[in-house]
């Protein structure tokens, strides 16, 4: 924090004070960085120039195409489940999708559009153009954002405008930020935040401007986490910075105790209490608009779908579980639904499939519990006969009229001796056939029960038990682990002679019997009062749940190590058939980064890497004061920090195995494109001629990209020729067949 020792008067580094004879930095901002900072007239003329190509490229051809580019489905579809209030889980916070909800209220849309698939035209109706508009005007504020954010970084206004510009033109940046996609307001939010960030740290403690920016850095950032929960690594990007700084401020001896604690308490409300605030105020609003059952309501427990308006199914449902009954039997742990469906096995027996599946209502998942004696449906529900602990059960498929099987093959994903398949196959004359029958093993009951029942009877929703095998004496679970296409990626249900607990246990969602259902005389189910902070985590579970199960294979997925050089993209709309509009015809949109940012982007991450190593050791030395020029100090500082976002933004999904695509890059390209900025201005403020030129260099490559790869970012018409040449990696697979000529 200080060196003491002589000092000599006068020559100080700038920053430095001496103090008792001990030398320390000064926290607070410098002179020199305040006057740096400061916006004048050639400020506005940049940003008005900025604004006037910001409008140019993100608003140029946006009503075309007129059909679904890409992920504009999947939040057509959440839009519409908001229209119809059913609750639907994604693996998103909600902001990002109310705020085009809002869009579509505020304009009166009707609900009535069904988005069925990609490149399918829109209705007349649906206001689609309003929802690109949205997401491009979050483009052109960024735009706005960068440059204030580069000033701030004390930049000089032409760099500013340099690096503001890079973003302006970054194809894969103007082509999400063109579509109805969560990438615009997601980009709005990252560029807003750092601004503020920036200013913040500018500010003189404890005044108007530096409480305006702390709280703004709050408030962008609980909206950049409310967007997407990667908003978090940014989260983590801040919070690393705000560290180093209080750090910076124990090290200041003009600092009293006093101020530093209030430094830490301000911090602490503006940079957590206020983005958690937000974050949970939006789950709230989430949960108020959607009351209803939908889709998603087999991802949550059933005490919380019970809490849901339309649960009258649910809340009115026989507890006790009877012979003859319907039942759904859900996984307790993975929140999923015992299944089976008219699929056969592609390995070992070939007999029918039986999975996990999550989505509620299918009458795939209801199985009706029978005696393994020969007993007529009607006679098993003409009279009660409670199924408990340890009895000896057959479960009949409903629909496929089937019964789940046992047999001693090696399931689809494990060749392990101790590892059964499970399937469905037989009929009702399959009796005396021990791999037709099970046992019910109780072990737990759910909290929410108020008896020692649950434990000796089988009870919906109450009794967590085991399915033993009685031919291979194995026990019936499921796991995260998913079948191949031919089994639609569910997850696979198999029988393991000594299995782990947790993926072992099951319990009765639903239960439906004629002689119970309408006979209140029978006990009815009954649910905990489940509380906000219940719903959010049973909710927060469920989208870590989705997240993990999205590894199903795409053909425009792609790998981390492939974004830095953008060596695949993604096809968001392909105009080959006859069924488009004919305005739509001859339209390609194919998103791809900008090859020139990114491969000097990637440059520039070396080279600041390696200077601020070497920086390290100089400055580690305990013998020799190092002297920086103001720009040096700037450089490392603002270099590495944007290193650190970039690698907190982009490393993570390396450890990841669900799908990914270049989209994810989005901000930690925006953090590489702020560093090429950082290190022109050190070039320019080192070796003036030199740094002009990297910035002219850099300006016409990228330009020459955005340009050359224009029509499959505006869907513009083109020729096959030229559509061929402009392929410069082998791995860029836009399809050509789109163009006539």
């Amino acid at each position: 924090m200080y060196k003491t020792g002589p000092v000599q008067k006068g020559r100080l580094p700038p920053g430095r004070k001496v103090k008792n004879g001990k030398v320390y930095t000064e926290s607070e901002p410098s002179q020199w960085m305040l006057e740096t900072s400061r916006i004048s007239r050639l400020d506005h003329l940049l940003l008005f120039l900025l604004l006037a190509i910001g409008i140019a490229v993100r608003l140029y051809n946006l009503p075309l195409p007129s059909g679904i580019v890409f992920d504009e489905i999947h939040l057509g579809n959440f839009i519409d489940e908001y229209y119809k209030g059913t609750f639907f889980i994604d693996v998103h916070p909600p902001l990002g999708k109310l705020l085009y909800f809002w869009i579509a209220s505020l304009l009166h849309w009707d609900g009535e559009y069904q988005f069925s698939d990609v490149n399918a035209p829109y209705d007349s109706e649906f206001p689609y153009l309003s929802m690109r508009m949205f997401s491009a005007i979050c483009g052109i504020i960024s735009i706005l954002a960068t440059y204030g954010t580069l000033r701030a970084s004390l930049c000089r206004p032409l760099v500013a405008f340099f690096g503001a510009y890079l973003v302006a033109i970054e194809n894969a940046n103007i082509t999400l930020t063109r579509q109805m996609m969560l990438e615009g307001p997601l980009i709005l939010g990252i560029s807003l935040t750092l601004y503020t960030h920036k200013k913040f740290e500018l500010a003189k403690p404890f005044t108007k401007k530096w409480f305006k920016f702390l709280i703004s850095t709050g408030i962008f950032l609980g909206v950049l986490t409310s967007i997407k929960l990667t908003g978090l690594f940014t989260f983590l990007w801040v919070g690393i910075n705000t560290a180093v700084e209080l750090w910076s401020i124990l090290g200041d001896l003009d600092v009293s105790l006093i101020d530093l604690f209030k430094h830490i308490i301000y911090r602490v409300f503006g940079l957590i209490v206020i983005p958690a605030t937000i974050y949970l105020g939006c789950f709230a609003i989430h949960f108020v608009n959607l009351p209803y059952n939908g889709g998603g309501s087999g991802a949550i427990s059933p005490s919380f779908q019970a809490s849901l308006m339309d649960a009258e199914d649910l809340t009115n449902m026989p507890v006790e579980v009877s012979y003859g009954s319907t039942v759904t039997i859900k996984h307790n742990e993975l929140e999923s639904y015992l299944h089976s469906h008219d699929h056969t096995y592609k390995t070992g027996s070939g007999e029918q499939q039986v999975t996990l599946y999550g989505f509620t209502p299918d009458v795939n998942n209801e199985w009706i519990i029978e005696t393994k004696n020969k007993n007529r449906m009607g006679s098993l529900q003409e009279k009660f006969r409670p199924v408990k602990d340890g009895d000896t059960v057959r479960f009949y498929h409903k629909v496929t009229g089937k019964y789940l099987h046992v047999n001693d093959l090696r399931p689809p994903l494990s060749e392990h001796d101790y590892a059964n398949e499970v399937s469905c196959a037989g009929d009702r004359d399959m009796l005396g056939d021990i791999n037709y029958e099970f046992k019910i093993r109780i072990l737990l009951k759910k909290s929410h029960s108020n008896s020692s029942l649950p434990l000796i009877k089988l009870r919906a929703t109450e009794s967590v038990f085991q399915i033993l095998h009685r031919g291979t004496e194995c026990v019936l679970l499921a796991h995260e682990d998913q079948l191949p296409s031919w089994g639609f990626y569910q997850n696979e249900v198999l029988c393991i002679d000594e299995p782990t607990i947790p993926n072992s246990l099951w319990y009765i969602e639903h239960n439906s019997h004629p002689l119970l259902d309408d006979n209140y005389e029978y006990e009815r189910a009954h649910f905990k009062n489940i509380t906000f902070w219940d719903k959010l985590t049973e909710y927060h579970k469920a989208m870590w749940r989705t997240n993990k199960g999205l590894n199903e294979p795409h053909y425009y997925s792609s790998q981390p190590v492939s974004w830095m050089l953008t060596q695949r993209g993604i096809s968001l709309y392909n105009t080959e058939g006859d069924s488009l509009p004919s305005e739509d015809k001859g339209r390609h949109i194919y998103l791809l980064g900008n090859l020139a940012i990114y491969s000097i982007g990637l440059a520039i991450t070396v080279v600041i890497l390696i200077n601020n190593f070497v920086h390290v050791f100089k400055i580690m030395n305990p013998f020799q004061e190092t002297p920086e020029q103001p720009y040096e100090s700037l450089y490392y500082k603002n270099g590495f920090s944007l290193i650190l976002g970039w690698a907190l933004n982009y490393l993570p999904y390396f450890s990841m195995s669900r799908q990914l695509f270049l989209h994810h890059y989005l901000i930690p390209s925006y953090f590489l494109i702020l560093a090429v900025a950082s290190f022109a201005e050190y070039q320019i403020s080192r070796r003036r001629i030199l740094g002009y030129v990297f910035v002219a260099v850099v300006l016409f490559f990228a330009t020459a990209n955005f340009w050359k790869l224009r029509h499959i970012i505006y869907g513009l018409e083109w020729t096959k020729d030229d559509c061929n040449h402009a392929k410069w990696l082998g791995t860029w697979d836009f399809n050509c067949d789109s163009y006539s000529q």
